[in-house]
């Protein structure tokens, strides 16, 4: 086989593996991010009911680190009987795709949204960015309100008091994994 032959296989089967990846975000404009009033603002235009539902679930069905709001007002879907909110239309194919794990999921967005809310606007927007416990993996707010413990001079926060003890008896790898976490949010919102 030749080298042009071969490297032509390889790009074939590169580009079919990461086609999905690609086709999941085609569509959404993550440029930069909203600001709180822009948020707001499309927020506002949903109705009263629509609003409370979409101020519960506070993040995308599909792609759980984008606000609501941050693309536009809402796409709203309708799924086995539930309302389910969306950032853009480019997620509404997926969201259907799968209707448990989407029920799922809002489920999981509206726990944690309610734990989150009871800290401090500052705290919560870093644990927001954060998203998951670098510790325990699980989304922060699914097992109560976050715990914050503060590394080196840095907020970090912690699905439970469980948690507590390795963060504090490992701060580089946790810092370290906090920065991945925050990271991959950055990159989620470039695309």
């Amino acid at each position: 086989m030749t080298r042009r032959l071969f490297a032509g296989i390889v790009c074939m089967l590169l580009t079919a593996a990461y086609l999905p990846v690609l086709r999941a975000h085609e569509g959404h404009e993550h440029d930069a991010p909203a600001s709180e009033s822009d948020i707001q603002a499309a927020l506002k235009k949903l109705s009263a009911a629509d609003l409370k539902l979409a101020t519960a679930q506070r993040f995308c069905a599909t792609m759980t680190r984008d606000r609501l709001g941050a693309m536009g007002t809402p796409v709203k879907v309708v799924i086995e009987g539930k309302p389910v909110f969306l950032c853009c239309e480019s997620c509404r194919e997926q969201a259907l795709e799968n209707p448990k794990a989407t029920l799922k999921t809002v489920e999981q967005l509206k726990k944690s949204t309610a734990a989150l809310a009871k800290l401090s606007a500052t705290d919560r927007k870093l644990a927001e960015t954060q998203a998951m416990c670098p510790i325990g993996d699980g989304r922060l707010g699914l097992m109560g309100t976050p715990v914050r413990v503060d590394l080196q001079g840095q907020a970090v926060f912690l699905c439970c008091k469980g948690c507590v003890k390795k963060a504090v008896a490992e701060p580089a790898a946790t810092l370290a994994k906090v920065r991945e976490l925050r990271e991959a949010a950055h990159e989620e919102h470039q695309h």
